[in-house]
């Protein structure tokens, strides 16, 4: 380890890596440039957007059975929001990176390759892409050109002004896969695996109230955030990305930055009427969770029009968990950071659990009120696969940049209402929704193609009412369910 003085402010910096070419000082944000025999300042590094992350400079844990200290961070931003590549230094010497995202984290070593020319250039990747690397198939998840926001502690490269990352991740199983494309067409490698933070030592992270004194803003920058737009009070804290929602006049909000920035105005307030409230506290498997966020979502098929609300719940240690209200019910579900593997074309196997496919849909976001750990955008689609294993199931969610999985399962009123404390919730009826007939409707359509295939013969020969029969067996049900669900009254 090095110790130096600052030229700027005279304050100790450490180098403890010898593989850290710069270090931020802490006191004055300096940037020090180390050469081979003297350390100089070159300019001032940006601040970090303090976020809900509860790894910090200095926090140790272990990974594939070695003791590594965190001893840097770059923060990297992007159109819908940031995220932490926290620099390791490992007892034997070597050094890594953790990825820390939405409460998701893996641990990556660069990994050298013999032939980098072989690697598909950063342009032809997109989502679900595949890629066979010493005979494991990977999947690409996500697709980032980004620039530093930010940076803190010692780094082993010099993210100078107009410096660019771009990178793609992809994903197997719990094994996590980085082609870096930030120093020119072909990629650096690193590689890695899912990383839980039972692996730090707890008493090296920040505590939940350190966590919220300074979650969503700029260290002695932004003191309260009350909405630029209508001048209302924004009560909660902004979540892992930039932006919040003012409960009041649905303004979205830009909270990155020193001041408060409107970047979007709702031209119309929309009226949402919830079963669950923002600011909402829940006990959920002994640890205490806030309501932070809530999305009503919408499947825009004419033929079957559906919609549908989702609560995003934090806690500091747990990450994000999402809960669902639909006409069917609740539902608790979580990203997954271990991937499913494909059995065949319509099955998934995931921890040791068959799941079949049971359709295609689109959600498309109708309004969000409250704070997202992404920059979520009335009008934004996902396009989604459900998969299901008996009351269990797994969700695939790809958009243009992005490739993921979460893993849900039913939530009875009974456990709602003692999660939340409010006897009220397991009285609650499921939510109505349009067209209540959905998993059905689907069905039949399928059904309906098939019956015409199987009778092409009576078709031509004139014969209609058997064919007339089996489609109103077909869609007596549906129909039926939608008059239930109040969509014909």
């Amino acid at each position: 380890m090095q110790q130096v003085l600052c030229p700027q402010c005279g304050a100790p910096v450490k180098f403890t890596s010898t593989a850290s070419v710069m270090a931020v000082c802490g006191a004055c944000r300096s940037t020090l440039l180390k050469d081979a025999e003297s350390v100089r300042r070159i300019g001032e590094m940006a601040d970090v957007l303090e976020d809900y992350s509860p790894l910090c400079l200095g926090a140790a844990g272990k990974y594939e059975g070695k003791r590594f200290d965190v001893i840097g961070r770059i923060q990297l931003r992007y159109a819908e929001g940031f995220w932490n590549e926290w620099y390791l230094w490992f007892e034997d010497g070597s050094d890594g990176w953790l990825s820390d995202a939405s409460g998701q984290y893996a641990v990556t070593r660069r990994r050298k390759v013999k032939d980098a020319q072989g690697m598909p250039a950063f342009r032809d990747i997109a989502p679900g892409d595949e890629l066979k690397l010493d005979g494991q198939r990977f999947t690409a998840a996500d697709l980032r050109a980004c620039k530093a926001g930010g940076a803190q502690g010692e780094l082993p490269f010099v993210p100078g002004e107009g410096w660019q990352a771009k990178v793609a991740d992809f994903r197997s199983l719990d094994a996590f896969l980085t082609l870096d494309y930030s120093d020119g067409p072909e990629p650096e490698l690193y590689i890695g695996k899912a990383f839980e933070l039972s692996a730090m030592q707890a008493a090296s992270l920040r505590s939940r109230e350190q966590v919220e004194e300074t979650a969503g803003r700029f260290r002695g920058q932004i003191k309260a955030l009350a909405c630029p737009n209508c001048g209302g009070p924004i009560s909660f804290v902004a979540a892992l990305a930039t932006q919040v929602v003012c409960p009041s006049c649905a303004a979205a909000v830009d909270c990155s930055g020193p001041a408060a920035e409107v970047i979007e105005k709702a031209r119309k307030v929309q009226a949402i009427k919830t079963t669950l409230a923002l600011g909402a506290q829940a006990t959920i498997d002994g640890n205490a969770y806030t309501l932070i966020g809530l999305m009503k979502c919408a499947d825009p098929d004419p033929e079957d029009p559906s919609d549908w609300i989702e609560y995003l719940l934090f806690n500091p240690a747990k990450g994000f968990i999402w809960l669902v209200e639909t006409d069917e019910g609740w539902e608790r579900a979580q990203v997954c950071d271990t991937w499913p593997s494909h059995n065949n074309a319509t099955s998934v196997r995931w921890r040791s659990r068959l799941y079949s496919k049971l359709y295609d849909y689109t959600s498309r976001v109708e309004l969000a009120l409250g704070a997202f750990n992404w920059r979520v955008t009335a009008g934004d689609t996902t396009r989604i696969t459900d998969y299901q294993a008996g009351d269990l199931k797994l969700t695939r969610e790809l958009t243009d940049t992005e490739l993921g999985w979460s893993a849900s399962g039913p939530v009875a009123p009974a456990q709602l209402a003692e999660w939340f404390g409010d006897p009220a919730l397991a009285r609650q009826k499921a939510m109505p929704r349009r067209g209540a007939g959905g998993g059905y409707r689907k069905w039949a359509w399928t059904a309906m193609i098939a019956l015409g295939f199987l009778n092409l013969g009576n078709i031509f020969s004139g014969r209609f009412i058997p064919i007339l029969i089996g489609m109103a067996f077909l869609w007596f049900p549906a129909t039926l369910a939608d008059k239930l669900s109040g969509k014909d009254e």
